[in-house]
Parts: C-alpha cells; sequence; structure tokens
C-alpha cells in the first residue's frame, strides 16, 4: 500500500506533465482530471476497510467535486491578479469550505450527483473568459516555457505528499471524511500551481479549463463505483468503474483550438 501511494500518484502527474509539454495545459489539465488520485485512494481503502467503507467514500467524493470546481474556479479568477503562492492559499481555503458545507448535506448518492452536476456545469462559465497571451497561436491552450531541470522531480514529490496526506487523513477519521479526502485538488494544486508560478496566469488557466472539462468522467468513476461495490466484488467493481471512466473520459476530450 505504501508503495502504491508513493509511486503510482507521481508517476501519473510526471505524465501530466510531460503531455502538458508536448501537446498543451489543456490536454493535460484534461489527462490530469482523470481519477489518478481518487481512484487509488478508493482502492486502498477498499483492500484496507471492505467494499461498504469505499463506497460510501466514493458517494461522498462524488459530492467533493463541487468543492474541486470551486477551487478551480477561485484559482482562475485569482490567477492574474495575485501571485501563485496566495492565490493557491485562496483557493485552498474555498474549497475546505465547500467540503464543510457539503458535509450538512444528506448523504445520499442523488444529492451528491446533483451537486456535482451544478457543479461541473457552472464552473466553465464562473471561470470567465479566456486570458489572453503574448503569441496569438496560443490563446486557446498556452504550452510551457523552458522548464527548470527541478520542475518535474518538485510536482512529484508534492504529489507523493498530498496522496499521502489525504489518504492517511481520510482513512483515519471514516469513509465520509475518507471521500472527501480523496477528491482533494492534488493534481490541480500541484500542476496548476507550478505553472502559475513559472509560466503565468494563462497557462495555469488553460489547464484548469482542461481538468474542469475531464472532470465529468471523475463523477461517472465515483457513481459507477458507489454502486457497484454494493453489488460486486472490489476487483470486479473497480474493472467496470474504470471501464465507464475511460469512455465518458473520451467523449469530454477538449476540442482541437
Amino acid at each position: 500500500m505504501l508503495a502504491l501511494k508513493l509511486l503510482l500518484v507521481p508517476t501519473l502527474l510526471a505524465a501530466v506533465t510531460l503531455a502538458g509539454r508536448r501537446w498543451g495545459q489543456r490536454t493535460a489539465g484534461w489527462l490530469g482530471s482523470f481519477p489518478i488520485v481518487a481512484g487509488p485512494i478508493l482502492l486502498i481503502l477498499a483492500i484496507e476497510h471492505g467494499a461498504p467503507f469505499a463506497a460510501l467514500a466514493a458517494e461522498r467524493a462524488m459530492a467533493a467535486i463541487a468543492a474541486t470546481m470551486a477551487f478551480f474556479v477561485v484559482l482562475a479568477r485569482l490567477a492574474p491578479r495575485l501571485r501563485w503562492a496566495s492565490a493557491l492559499g485562496v483557493a485552498l481555503i474555498a474549497w475546505v469550505a465547500l467540503v464543510a458545507a457539503l458535509s450538512w448535506l444528506p448523504a445520499t448518492l442523488p444529492i451528491a450527483t446533483l451537486a456535482a452536476v451544478v457543479a461541473l456545469a457552472l464552473a466553465p462559465l464562473a471561470m470567465g473568459a479566456e486570458l489572453a497571451t503574448p503569441a496569438a497561436t496560443a490563446a486557446t491552450d498556452p504550452t510551457p516555457s523552458r522548464p527548470s531541470r527541478w520542475e518535474l522531480p518538485s510536482r512529484m514529490l508534492a504529489g507523493a505528499a498530498l496522496a499521502l496526506i489525504t489518504s492517511h487523513l481520510g482513512a483515519r477519521f471514516g469513509p465520509e471524511t475518507s471521500g472527501y479526502a480523496a477528491l482533494f485538488p492534488v493534481v490541480g494544486a500541484t500542476a496548476a500551481g507550478f505553472n502559475l508560478a513559472r509560466q503565468g496566469a494563462p497557462s495555469a488557466v488553460s489547464f484548469l479549463r482542461g481538468m474542469n472539462r475531464g472532470m465529468w468522467s471523475v463523477a461517472v468513476f465515483c457513481g459507477v463505483l458507489s454502486l457497484a461495490l454494493l453489488h460486486l466484488t472490489v476487483p470486479a467493481a473497480f474493472g467496470i468503474a474504470l471501464l465507464a471512466t475511460v469512455v465518458s473520459h473520451a467523449i469530454v476530450q477538449p476540442r482541437s483550438p
């Protein structure tokens, strides 16, 4: 379990970073929104605590999508106005505030799904207009400048630390907290934060827009998994959820500029 936590998320974060360098930040955000953090965390919870525990955690993770959308919106809005650390800090406070508000909702999958769908639909509008870049060709999908040699390992270390913290804190305080922790914006905070610090607001916002588009597949993953774990074995439930996620993720792939 420790090896899974330490290796899987950083490896996937590295893949997303390299994809951003090759295909642009919106595509990287779309790839990064695949449940590369929530999936492993929920799998670990299912193995360590059983299928019913993980099913409830997946249901709460569905509701937590709304908090993640709040993080995206606040960070996108503040990126052109504040330094990267301040913008990231306020966005994380917004995530915590939304999680606290969501914890008062009835713990049912339909209500969690409604909260997620409304947030996913409204987030692109709330982010505001696309930010312009100096190069006209990069206006819709900014590509990064020459990266530092320390950038990739730093992102991987930050991702590993965040994955460990969220999974351990969540497991300690029960399935509902586990579900919220599984949707902590590890990829968004790490990748968009580095983009904002090194490449500027347009790059960070483009990444967040790509993530917002891809997060629909996270909702599919959480919903299918929450239901499947109550009726199937853990491997079968995760297999079906993963298949549904791959299909839905392909459907919401960003259109070419």
